[in-house]
């Protein structure tokens, strides 16, 4: 009898496993930008450098953007890559939104030079060109005219980074990009703020399921049982516990993961309690408001905050089971 309950407490609480996906390698990519003052004007000296986050860059002020992008990877254990970077400034025009759109014309204006690099775990790569906002307007302009089609044009600045080589010791290949818009009017043109990203790419593995207090407690009671009738008293093994802040990170990572596309790293600013704030009582709720104010989500990892800045007010959630 006692060996009976003992090949059933062994079945009841025998080893299982579910997949879960997990962080193999995470891309970010980042702009910043200043306008310098290269015409005279009433409003500043010639050679003032406008920074970035104005609400409007004027024509007749500062005509021309110098941008850098920065492109790093953070890889879980090792990256050895082949990376190219070029930009180029994208205008189309269409009917419709996200991927129900459709594009009647679209023209790419290269900026700059292609470059290259080897890259290897938390290398980075920086990219700088120099933007002419009012030539991008005649020229976009030019094939609205040729085409005898009125409609205003969205434009992008978009670098795409082609990369080949290892991750974790497998071979990948693929190519990401990272656009943000510039919405350019008569006199002025606007840029966002806000120009971070980054995207997760994921791995499957297996993991260990600890099994829950009813799973082991029937078998257990079966087994004490046997060794009763029996009259003798069996020594137990300590079973082996499961890494449960291991468990509950992976469980995080699957709950949010449908988020993923819309949210970026970033950090709280120093001076939030200026900004009236709008407290939101769930991380979809937010990505919602996001996306209807063409927005983006940024996590605070630190402080375990989900935030979004748009027209001076802070709209924040917390993550509660984070802290």
């Amino acid at each position: 009898m006692i060996l009976s309950g003992l090949w059933m407490h062994e079945e009841y609480t025998r080893a299982s496993y579910e997949e879960k996906n997990v962080t193999s390698y995470t891309q970010l990519g980042s702009y910043t930008y200043s306008a310098p003052v290269t015409k005279s004007n009433s409003l500043y000296p010639k050679g003032t450098r406008l920074v970035m986050g104005n609400p409007a860059y004027f024509f007749s002020v500062s005509p021309t953007a110098d941008i850098s992008f920065v492109y790093s990877i953070e890889a879980e254990d090792s990256a050895d890559l082949n990376v190219k970077a070029k930009t180029m400034i994208v205008a189309k025009c269409g009917e419709g939104f996200g991927e129900e759109q459709e594009i009647f014309w679209q023209k790419n204006f290269p900026v700059g030079d292609s470059i290259t690099a080897k890259m290897k775990n938390g290398d980075s790569l920086t990219s700088n060109f120099t933007i002419d906002v009012p030539e991008i307007q005649l020229m976009v302009k030019e094939v609205q005219d040729q085409l005898n089609y009125s409609s205003s044009p969205t434009t992008e600045i978009v670098t795409i980074i082609q990369y080949e080589g290892k991750i974790n010791e497998e071979s990948v290949k693929d190519v990401k990009n990272f656009a943000i818009p510039v919405n350019i009017s008569s006199t002025y043109y606007q840029m966002p703020e806000n120009l971070s990203f980054s995207e997760d790419k994921y791995k499957s593995v297996m993991i260990k399921k600890s099994p829950s207090l009813s799973t082991i407690k029937f078998p257990l009671v079966l087994f004490l049982l046997s060794a009763v009738f029996e009259g003798v008293l069996i020594p137990f093994r300590k079973m082996n516990k499961v890494d449960q802040a291991y468990i509950e990170k992976l469980e995080k990572e699957s709950k949010n993961s449908s988020f993923k596309e819309f949210i970026s790293k970033g950090e709280l600013p120093e001076d939030r309690k200026s900004f009236l704030q709008i407290k939101i009582s769930s991380l979809k709720d937010l990505v919602d408001a996001a996306v209807d104010m063409n927005e983006r989500v940024i996590h605070d990892a630190k402080s375990g905050g989900y935030f979004v800045i748009h027209n001076g007010i802070l709209y924040i959630f917390f993550d509660t089971s984070s802290e």
